[in-house]
This record gives C-alpha cells, sequence and structure tokens, in this order.
C-alpha cells in the first residue's frame, strides 16, 4: 500500500484541489495523510515514512521551514516528489513574489502534472493532467428547495480588468439580476476599481452594490449556489486552454454553467450538451439571455454535464493516472 502525504497550500482554490487528490488516492487503495505546509514538520516525515509526497504548484519550496525544506530535497531518493499545477508556472499566483522558484523547480527535475497543456513544455518531466473534482463533496446534504433562485451568479474574485468588464456588462443589460459572491474585500475592491475605471454609471454602481450576495465558506454553500442558479457564469483568468476549477465544480453540482471558450472545452466536453461557452462578451450577454428564457433547456444541459463529471473527471481517474505513470518510471 502507496503512503502519500498531501501537502495543503495557504490557498482556498489550491486546499480544495488538494483535498480532492486526497479522496483519490484513497479511492486507489493508497494510506493518505494531509498535513497543512505550515504545519508540516520534519518529524512527521520521519514518523510518516511517506512513498509520494504531494503539493501544489511549488509546494515545499514555498514554505519558510528553512529545515523542512532541506530535509525535503536531501532525502527526495526515498520518496516520490510530485507537484500539480493548477496555475501558470511563471506566474504571480503560483510564485506569490518569489519569481526564482521557477529556475530553482526547473533545475531540481521533479515530477510535476500540469493543468493547461500549453504549460507542459514549460518544465521538464511534466505531464498534462486536467483538473477533476470530488463529487461527493458536492452532493447536496440539505433540502434545496427552500434555498433561494439565482438568475445569475458568478462566485470568484471579482478582480482583474478582463473580469470587470464582463461583470459590468452583465449589470448593464440584466441588473438586479447579477449575484456575486466572493471575499468581502475583493469586492470592495472591484467596486473601487469600477468607478476608477468608469465602467459603471453612479446608479449602476448600486446596482453593483446589491449583487453582493457574500462569500462561500464551503463546498455545500457552493453547490447549493449553482444547482439554484439559472446561470453560472464563469471568467477564466489564467491558462490558454486550461479548464479552472469552477468549470467541474459547477457541473458537479448539477448547476447550468455559460464558460469562456477555452481549446481543452472541447477536449473534456460537448459544447451545448454538456454545458454552454461564449466567444466574447455580446456571445455572453445573447445566451445569458436565450437560457433566462429557457431555463429547461438549461437544466437538461446541467443533468447531462452531471452525469459526465461523475464518469470521467473523478480524481479517482486523475490519481489512477499518475500511479500508473510512477509505476513506469520505476520500471524503467
Amino acid at each position: 500500500m502507496l503512503k502519500v502525504l498531501i501537502t495543503l497550500p495557504n490557498s482556498i482554490a489550491g486546499a480544495l484541489i488538494m483535498k480532492g487528490f486526497r479522496q483519490g488516492f484513497k479511492s486507489n487503495g493508497c494510506f493518505v495523510m494531509e498535513k497543512d505546509l505550515r504545519e508540516l514538520s520534519v518529524e512527521d516525515i520521519k514518523r510518516f515514512k511517506p512513498d509520494i509526497i504531494i503539493g501544489y504548484d511549488y509546494g515545499f519550496l514555498f514554505c519558510d521551514n528553512e529545515e523542512l525544506k532541506d530535509f525535503i530535497l536531501k532525502n527526495k531518493d526515498n520518496y516520490k516528489l510530485i507537484h500539480y499545477f493548477a496555475d501558470e508556472p511563471k506566474g504571480k499566483y503560483a510564485c506569490v513574489n518569489k519569481p526564482h522558484l521557477y529556475e530553482e523547480f526547473k533545475k531540481l527535475n521533479l515530477l510535476s502534472f500540469m493543468w493547461d497543456k500549453n504549460f507542459v513544455k514549460d518544465l521538464p518531466n511534466c505531464h498534462y493532467l486536467p483538473l477533476a473534482v470530488n463529487s461527493k463533496a458536492y452532493r447536496l446534504n440539505d433540502d434545496i428547495e427552500n434555498a433561494p433562485i439565482y438568475e445569475i451568479s458568478f462566485v470568484g474574485r471579482p478582480l482583474t480588468e478582463k473580469r470587470q468588464k464582463i461583470l459590468a456588462a452583465l449589470i448593464k443589460k440584466f441588473g438586479r439580476k447579477v449575484n456575486i459572491f466572493s471575499y468581502e474585500k475583493h469586492f470592495l475592491q472591484s467596486l473601487d476599481d469600477m468607478k476608477e475605471k468608469q465602467f459603471l454609471s453612479e446608479k449602476e454602481l448600486d446596482i453593483y452594490k446589491s449583487a453582493y450576495k457574500g462569500f462561500l465558506t464551503t463546498e455545500n454553500d457552493l453547490a447549493k449556489v449553482y444547482a439554484n442558479s439559472l446561470v453560472n457564469i464563469n471568467i477564466t483568468l489564467q491558462g490558454k486552454s486550461g479548464l479552472n476549477y469552477r468549470v467541474f465544480e459547477v457541473l458537479a453540482s448539477r448547476g447550468f454553467l455559460l464558460t469562456d471558450d477555452m481549446e481543452d472545452i472541447s477536449r473534456n466536453f460537448i459544447v451545448s450538451k454538456e454545458l454552454e461557452t461564449y466567444k466574447n462578451v455580446d456571445d455572453l450577454l445573447d445566451k445569458t439571455e436565450f437560457y433566462l428564457k429557457n431555463p429547461e433547456i438549461a437544466q437538461k444541459i446541467a443533468t447531462i454535464g452531471y452525469a459526465d463529471v461523475l464518469k470521467s473527471h473523478s480524481y479517482t481517474a486523475r490519481v489512477r493516472k499518475i500511479i500508473e505513470l510512477i509505476k513506469k518510471e520505476n520500471s524503467d
């Protein structure tokens, strides 16, 4: 039985992804220990004696515990070090003010997996592995019939000009039908940005303020919103072709998804049958209006998308590919 140490990053999205891998390794018969990277110690590793240590993005290289980092590197022949990237390897989300990590990581030649096919070539010994979802985590355990119904929902940081222009366009066309869920500080920052960039008039800014519905803390909270939204909007920030985590968690919640058209969509899903895509802002507005008027079509798409996620996009299947690759490397 393989013993796997999952290290959790200081990132909500990253932690959700690593918890998904935890479930995937367990489903593949592995014995798993999960530990926040900020709390992990040398003694933890000595006691557990893992066969695999897996981290998010640059993983242990990002920790401030030099003793821990040195120990992992000095003993790296005793276990397999694996890194899963769901952020651009040279980007600010992966490096977080430590751009030297990219060159440092390349020199180590560690096994890594990339959510976006276009970045695989940026790192040695890197392989394409799209994101997935632990559908059980998004299985609704509350009665949702009495939950509020949202017409248009956006979950995520309402930051960057790309997202703010799209959100402004939605407010202008659909007004109070738009609902935004994010950290309060991120929403307030977006409000300041909207004012400064003059994306919205004073009247529209008041409507934008009313769109804020708070922060969703658990997968069950997320699932209730996704399942009860007529249209869930996704706006991808990173990558060139890859699908972000939102795609999988909306579908796992039986929600209807309208997401930007990325190359990997057609590799993994059937557009207009399992989810819907938009090519630009005008296309987004037109399709949002269409599905608001035809919720039965949206719900049919959501149901088929949910079935496909269960069948083809589990962490169990993704981890199986990781284990198969490790076995192949060990036998070569």
